[in-house]
């Protein structure tokens, strides 16, 4: 059986904090990827927080509508903070009606959870309606103030307080408190209007038993309405139909097709690692995470779904969680798929770049940011089109040691440009981010996907793999047209990493598992260690795994897709991030 598509999206995504609400503009020409507000629920008080980007005035407008105003007292203080990633400590916030004042007061949480108020103030009242419960206020995107948080595209981590009274500290009894993720640097992206043809067809697990265990892959083949053989059609939307009750339970969702002849022949409901599952399904249609919401296809393209040759079978795959070990839920999560048969000009498809899931790819512990980088080689993208592939959406995925993620773009050995970056990543909140600029990647570029991580709480080494404690990186890029490519990703090459054990004293042969040689260097593990590692992931050899859409090596590579040079990469002549030694903040 094979795990790359048994497991191919882990997504840990669970949020102990609050729930998220998705608000999506539905206009009658088009439809919007806004996602700019959040219910908030805090002890004695809900509001709803919207906000709105000024790029041209380079600030955030934040707008504060209180559920019950009337029973919003004097002395209650309103706390609008951003963390770096989930940290309370060093946040910084705008704190409205401090001491009573009705006015907004900028400052950060010292280390004892403590507010102190900063020497620069940049939160400003713009608005205030007390009998109506409304407050705006608004601060730039970039203060370069080291206290303050830099506003950035990408994951924002809200820290949304209130209490009574005198603000002493976070600790006190009366302060209720959230972390919220959402993003606030949002370009808009608009997408085509519905279509009055369109049907919609839910694929769903079926009344599946979730035991009380901690992880559980659930796969349901479903068989469609053979009449799709009749006409092809594209998928126009796709969204996550969630079980209520399961929505901390139920970590990622993919559909596949089971389009190759190998592929899965019958219908099943039941546990993907029982002895009667037989077959997979290859093809990924849909994939979906917490934090994750709408797909809304643009007008250039759509998924192809149906026609002659299709065959009726598609395998929901669902990844559960159940950390409490909760008995007796029973869940039918899944897919609403949007379809029409007016077809637009593209198929569309999605593309798995990033490293191969294995232990090959560890990190070791203490680091407070160790980077690994996977390639998604040239020799593989001459297989896209001649005409190229345009990339409209992306969605980046790490586990809890993830922090800072991204995909660069080179060409010729040049970088181009970047996918997409998330600097602020948390793996409490994923999404599917909308390319305001869609990047077009022809036959022969280079594409590599970067994450950091931090273990710098670990005591152990954090393995590559599939479960929670395991880490992952990787994007899944939404583009058309459709190519032959479902996977391009790396590791490092495995006769390489054994002579690299041997050098540091340990065994280098195949009697014993990757994971088990770096568990021999932990007693030992020190930074010239750290730096010799980092020397190897980033220079020596690697595998590729790059797969058509049956989930095998395309044929006809000179040494079988192994043992390749890194690609010679080098760094174009601007980048468009913000200095950190410029213009400091507390993501730095």
């Amino acid at each position: 059986m094979n795990l790359q598509f048994i497991f191919s999206l882990a997504i840990i995504a669970v949020s102990a904090f609050a729930k998220r609400v998705d608000r999506h503009q539905h206009h009658d020409e088009s439809q919007s990827n806004d996602q700019t507000s959040l219910l908030v629920e805090l002890s004695n008080l809900k509001y709803n927080l919207t906000w709105y980007s000024d790029f041209e005035n380079q600030e955030v407008i934040f707008e504060v509508f209180l559920l019950k105003p009337k029973e919003m007292e004097v002395n209650r203080w309103l706390m609008f903070g951003f963390s770096d990633h989930g940290k309370i400590e060093g946040s910084d916030f705008c704190l409205f009606n401090y001491d009573g004042n009705r006015n907004f007061i900028d400052g950060y949480l010292n280390d004892k959870l403590e507010p102190k108020i900063d020497f620069h103030q940049d939160c400003f009242l713009e608005d205030l309606d007390w009998k109506n419960g409304t407050i705006r206020f608004r601060r730039k995107f970039t203060t370069c103030d080291i206290r303050d948080y830099a506003v950035e595209p990408g994951t924002t981590q809200f820290l949304l307080a209130t209490g009574l009274d005198e603000f002493k500290s976070m600790n006190d009894k009366n302060v209720s408190y959230h972390l919220r993720y959402n993003m606030i640097l949002q370009y808009p992206v608009k997408f085509p209007a519905n279509d009055p043809d369109a049907k919609t067809m839910t694929i769903l697990a079926k009344d599946a038993p979730v035991p009380p265990q901690r992880t559980t892959y659930w796969c349901a083949i479903v068989k469609l309405d053979e009449n799709l053989q009749n006409q092809k059609h594209h998928v126009i939307k796709i969204e996550p139909v969630i079980t209520e009750g399961l929505e901390q339970i139920v970590h990622h969702m993919v559909l596949f097709h089971c389009a190759a002849e190998g592929d899965a022949q019958y219908v099943f409901n039941g546990n993907c690692l029982s002895s009667d599952m037989y077959h997979m399904c290859s093809k990924t249609l849909a994939a979906w995470s917490m934090g994750a919401s709408t797909v809304f296809y643009p007008k250039e393209a759509g998924l192809p779904f149906g026609g002659s040759g299709f065959r009726p079978l598609v395998m929901v795959e669902i990844h559960y969680n159940n950390p409490k070990l909760k008995k007796g839920l029973r869940d039918h999560s899944g897919f609403k798929l949007t379809y029409t048969p007016n077809l637009r000009p593209n198929d569309a498809g999605i593309l798995e770049v990033g490293h191969i899931y294995s232990d090959a790819n560890s990190i070791p512990p203490g680091q407070k940011a160790f980077p690994l980088t996977s390639y998604c080689i040239a020799e593989c993208t001459q297989k896209l089109p001649e005409e190229g592939i345009t990339i409209f959406g992306t969605q980046l995925h790490a586990h809890e040691t993830g922090r800072k993620l991204w995909t660069s773009h080179f060409r010729n050995g040049i970088k181009i440009g970047e996918v997409n970056r998330d600097n602020h990543y948390t793996h409490h909140w994923q999404h599917i981010m909308a390319l305001q600029k869609p990047v077009k990647v022809f036959p022969g570029d280079v594409l590599t996907t970067t994450c950091v991580y931090d273990t710098a709480d670990k005591k152990e080494f954090v393995f590559g793999g599939y479960e929670i404690n395991n880490e992952m990186c990787m994007n899944y890029i939404y583009y058309y047209p459709v190519s032959e490519i479902e996977v391009c990703k790396s590791a490092v090459d495995n006769s390489t990493l054994r002579a690299w054990f041997e050098k540091h004293g340990v065994d280098g042969s195949n009697k014993t598992y990757f994971h088990q040689k770096y568990q021999q260097l932990e007693s030992k593990w020190n930074q010239s260690m750290t730096d010799d590692l980092i020397e190897l992931y980033t220079s020596s050899k690697i595998n590729m795994a790059c797969l058509n859409h049956t989930g095998q090596l395309f044929e006809g590579h000179k040494t079988g897709w192994e043992k390749i040079d890194v690609p010679q990469t080098f760094a174009g002549i601007f980048e468009k991030h913000r200095d950190s030694h410029e213009c400091p903040a507390i993501n730095d």
